[in-house]
């Protein structure tokens, strides 16, 4: 039989300062995203190039399957396993061997300020709180991250992000809509001007918003005919998800990312989790068939990083939909990859040097 250890003289052998530093599990930990700080959202403090976190747990306007209200919680649970990857690899130069490209792991500061004020049953009221709210926070820290319920709660968030910009001085601000929808609806026959399907339309009717801001990438449902031609008619930026499969998301995103990178002084950019298909990402309200793929939309991003974004938001993450929690999980190291990688370079190694490749860093 095993003898228990001394327990008694254990505890007297160490000092809590011995564990401090230890990483926890995955599902242990400060429930806010990537374990960051928790701080107030009326003085949040993360530096010149920091992050600050809100959470809008909002669904009020689904019309297909709700939930994604639980969306903003389980993002946070799911990134908690990614709390101890600076600390364990922050030194070392790392190589992505999907891409091919050397990168580092860095450490903006981060500081998630809890939920923005969401009445589930009436939206003006959600919309009104969320938008002040989101330009206090704004206002006060360089760059902002909104774990949105479902895809309504990105007209306020991007309104009051706007609006906190221009407190500081004029500025010209663009938006980009990853989704597999335009989201450019008018009016719902269940829920009126405000819902999900309309968030685009009324970002676009801002006052001095310009359709030459505005780009939709990873679109790939149906729509009107007549709705597309006018939107290209107007000047809008349109990435169908079929370009970035075919061409990959760098010749995709080009000639967006060039026009935007030159007139806009910043970018946010909003993720519907639908634009995926769904045989990817089962945990949301709209079920995706024919969406871009994981690996797709991680291009999107790595090439976003030409520009200044200065919000982001994900949207429409419905938890009880996927019982893995991968979709919660892709989110979360979306995000993760985002904020944290810095000097992504092509590494010149074998496989992934090819002539073309070659040619195309050179062009650069």
């Amino acid at each position: 039989m095993t003898e228990l250890p001394d327990f008694e003289a254990l505890q007297h052998s160490v000092k809590p300062e011995e564990f401090e530093q230890d990483p926890l599990p995955g599902w242990a930990g400060l429930g806010t995203l990537f374990g960051a700080p928790a701080a107030s959202a009326a003085g949040v403090d993360v530096g010149p190039d920091g992050w600050a976190v809100a959470g809008v747990p909002f669904d009020g306007t689904a019309s297909s399957r709700p939930g994604a209200a639980e969306g903003p919680r389980a993002i946070r649970q799911a990134s908690l396993v990614f709390a101890s990857y600076l600390n364990s690899l922050g030194e070392w130069q790392m190589l992505d061997t999907r891409r091919g490209d050397t990168f580092r792991y860095r450490a903006p500061r981060v500081a998630d300020v809890g939920d923005l004020h969401v009445y589930p049953t009436n939206t003006v009221r959600t919309f009104q709180a969320v938008a002040v709210e989101a330009r206090r926070l704004a206002r006060s820290a360089p760059h902002v991250i909104f774990l949105n319920g479902d895809h309504s709660s990105t007209f306020p968030t991007f309104a009051g992000f706007r609006a906190g910009r221009l407190d500081g001085g004029p500025a010209r601000i663009g938006f980009i809509n990853i989704d597999h929808h335009f989201d450019f609806g008018n009016v719902s026959t269940l829920h009126g001007p405000l819902y999900h399907g309309s968030n685009s339309r009324r970002i676009s009717e801002i006052p001095d918003m310009r359709p030459e801001d505005i780009a939709f990438v990873g679109v790939g449902d149906v729509t009107k005919f007549d709705q597309f031609q006018s939107l290209l008619g107007r000047g809008f930026h349109v990435v169908p998800g079929a370009q970035i499969r075919r061409d990959g998301a760098a010749a995709a995103l080009a000639p967006v990312i060039a026009r935007l990178g030159e007139q806009c002084d910043t970018i946010y950019v909003s993720l519907d989790i639908d634009v995926l298909d769904s045989a990817s990402a089962t945990g949301t309200g709209h079920v995706t068939m024919g969406g871009i793929g994981i690996g797709d939309l991680l291009d999107i991003y790595e090439e976003l990083r030409a520009l200044p974004i200065g919000g982001v938001d994900v949207a429409e993450v419905a938890p009880r939909y996927d019982q893995s929690g991968s979709t919660a999980q892709i989110a979360a190291h979306l995000l993760f990859n985002f904020l944290f990688r810095a000097d992504s370079r092509p590494s010149g190694l074998a496989p992934w040097t090819t002539s073309a490749g070659r040619d195309a860093e050179e062009a650069r």
